[in-house]
């Protein structure tokens, strides 16, 4: 592939996911609350921070290639902006991913739609057991595996509010109470 055609790349994938956002109908909001049920998905802010990385990196891989060209780094040009076209591919498959994800909490079900995927309905009265999993994100918590019929069925990832889903779906007898980190 070309050069500049790659450079094209780099700047476009970030503005496609710029516009993206700006048309979101849930700007900024990452908990919605309706009459019967409540919504939660991955902040705003942090959708954004994506898409600013993205931008970022576009703009650094632009000037590096330019440089490479102009001969002051001794490196191709074609292969330092793909280096950056594919890390801004795969930063816009991830942001994509994320603002798929949310987790609707219904009076006696929630649904989960992941990442990639179907939608998961999970009604609360069949949860076998949750138990705490991974890392702590930056909201404090760690993602929580839910398990029904002895095989997990769903995560709710760190990064939403899990103490207002956990509530919601009152639980907390089959609450791992063990933590790891």
């Amino acid at each position: 592939m070309n050069l500049y055609a790659l450079m094209l790349v780099a700047i476009v994938i970030p503005i496609i996911a710029a516009f993206f956002e700006a048309m979101s109908s849930a700007a900024g909001i990452s908990e919605r609350h309706h009459s019967h049920h409540d919504t939660f998905m991955v902040e705003a802010s942090f959708s954004r921070a994506i898409i600013i990385a993205m931008f970022f990196m576009a703009i650094v891989g632009i000037i590096l290639s330019w440089l490479c060209t102009v001969r002051v780094f001794n490196a191709n040009s074609t292969v330092v902006i793909s280096f950056f076209v594919a890390f801004i591919a795969v930063m816009f498959v991830m942001w994509a991913g994320m603002r798929r994800y949310r987790v609707s909490v219904y009076g006696d079900f929630m649904d989960i739609t992941p990442f990639v995927g179907s939608n998961i309905h999970v009604v609360y009265k069949d949860i076998e057991r949750m138990e705490w999993f991974g890392l702590r994100s930056g909201s404090g918590y760690r993602n929580l595996r839910i398990y029904e019929n002895g095989r997990p069925v769903g995560m709710l990832w760190g990064v939403l509010d899990i103490e207002q889903i956990l509530m919601r779906v009152d639980r907390f007898d089959v609450l791992g109470h063990a933590s790891n980190s």
